[in-house]
């Protein structure tokens, strides 16, 4: 029995012998001296053959591996902080690749896909409330996705109206002669006075963080795109005066390569037929939540159900779920994106832990 355990201590501690020098190999092998790597090798397999058969001298094979291994991962390098150094590089290598190839994460920053997903959202608050605090505020956004802002005057003075301007994503005002900006969320929440103290609230609401989605970068690459899916796609090749060409876009997949697309009684309808498949396109022709379907637009190349968009070999027609006027900047205006742009479909809102967290339907 005493022989058996011995043994059993002897493996184990031979095992993590043999991790160490497999991590200080994994570590430095690829700017390691060939030949200290070839020794390590060797010395890792007369340790694994002795913890295999219980024969040979440990004592001398241990310090050979030690060696072996100082010389490919020095000891003077191993302190605490280097190697949690190396590890979070090691990770965030990681996670790029897996962000390149795999899985992206984004976020929703309009309403053009509500009530499917939401946008940032406000709600009127006119002062903190009792977890806007420093020490609660950070963890009720972090669980809830709610903060509260609030933007004061930095000088006391009139507001110039003449000299207020909106650029793509936020209001200027010209108070005082100091330039303040208001997020473009905002807007609606701003009642402008004629002069302003310093100090004074200009605006103030609760932001509610639009929803984070992961996107499934791999699966267009088996797969064609599909009616329905929810996608996000490059805008490089949108030609728009209002859509910037270095970004990008999520908005359900409504109309597929060379059909001509149609809103007519705000229904979708492709190639002269109602679109009804997948079940979703029911739900937002139906449901008053989704304001009774699509519709057409002035400013749109969709402005009353004669007009059409014909499609390419190649491209998909995208467009939000909610089409309400100034709600979604969509296929309806710039017309079809080709595949190549494509991301990915949605498969999973992880942050906030609200009412869509989960998987994307």
């Amino acid at each position: 029995m005493i022989n058996l355990l011995k043994k059993r201590k002897l493996k184990k501690q031979l095992k993590e012998y043999l991790h160490m020098a497999r991590h200080a190999r994994h570590m430095r092998e690829d700017i390691a001296d060939p030949a200290d790597l070839a020794a390590l090798i060797a010395a890792e397999a007369v340790v694994q053959e002795i913890r295999r058969t219980g024969e040979g001298d440990v004592e001398k094979s241990v310090e050979a591996l030690e060696e072996a291994a100082n010389k490919v991962y020095p000891f003077a390098r191993k302190t605490g902080a280097m190697e949690w150094t190396e590890t979070i590089i090691v990770a965030l290598g990681a996670a790029m690749a897996i962000r390149a190839f795999f899985f992206q994460p984004f976020k929703i920053p309009t309403g053009s896909m509500q009530p499917t997903l939401n946008g940032i959202t406000i709600e009127e608050q006119a002062e903190p409330g009792i977890f806007d605090n420093p020490l609660t505020k950070f963890p009720k956004w972090l669980i809830t996705g709610t903060s509260y802002k609030e933007i004061r005057a930095k000088a006391s003075g009139p507001l110039n109206r003449q000299n207020s301007f909106v650029d793509r994503d936020k209001l200027v005002l010209d108070i005082g002669g100091v330039e303040h900006k208001i997020p473009s969320y905002m807007n609606g929440m701003l009642q402008a006075k004629s002069f302003y103290e310093k100090g004074d609230v200009i605006v103030s609401a609760r932001v509610i963080a639009g929803d984070h989605i992961l996107v499934n970068k791999m699966k267009y690459n088996f797969m064609k795109p599909e009616r329905g899916d929810i996608s996000v796609f490059d805008t490089r090749h949108i030609d728009h005066a209002q859509v910037r060409a270095d970004t990008f876009y999520i908005k359900r997949m409504v109309g597929l390569p060379d059909e001509k697309i149609q809103i007519q009684n705000r229904r979708l309808v492709a190639d002269g037929k109602i679109v009804s498949e997948p079940p979703m396109f029911e739900t937002i022709a139906t449901d008053p939540i989704y304001s009774g379907g699509h519709a057409t637009t002035p400013g749109s190349r969709l402005v009353d159900q004669d007009d059409f968009i014909q499609l390419g070999d190649d491209e998909y027609l995208m467009m939000g779920d909610n089409t309400k006027p100034n709600m979604s900047l969509d296929g309806r205006f710039f017309g079809g994106v080709p595949r190549e742009d494509f991301q990915g479909p949605a498969i999973f809102v992880y942050w906030p832990f609200r009412n869509h967290w989960g998987i994307v339907r």
